[in-house]
């Protein structure tokens, strides 16, 4: 009996220990899954436009991923895209390392189209 009580207060001691643990896990890599969340959403808006229009200049993309908005379903915290030159440019070089997009000179004028585009 009291071996059994010893054994029912290790499992709850364990078992409080790693949700801690892992909660504060979460808390520290909150920030980087936000930033994260909010590049994938903000990509996932420019292959969308670029889809619907063929080709996109920086100020077009620019316009399109301004006011995003990301959260994680666990945490009140938000981010939202206030200063959209900062992250075009960083989501533009991301898109044409990972080939998803591609650059193109239409008039004198960088746009950017789909990788599968032929254009």
């Amino acid at each position: 009996m009291l071996f059994r009580y010893v054994l029912e207060v290790l499992f709850l001691a364990i078992t409080i220990a790693f949700l801690g643990a892992w909660g504060i896990v979460k808390q520290q890599n909150k920030g980087r899954e936000l930033i994260q969340r909010l590049f994938l959403k903000a990509q996932k808006k420019v292959i969308k436009e670029l889809k619907i229009k063929g080709s996109l200049n920086i100020k077009e993309i620019e316009k399109i991923i301004k006011n995003t908005k990301a959260s994680l379903f666990w945490s009140r915290d938000k981010v939202k895209v206030v200063e959209p030159k900062l992250l075009a440019k960083q989501l533009v070089e991301y898109m044409l390392e990972n080939k998803i997009i591609k650059e193109k000179n239409d008039k004198g004028r960088k746009v950017y189209i789909l990788y599968e585009d032929k254009k």
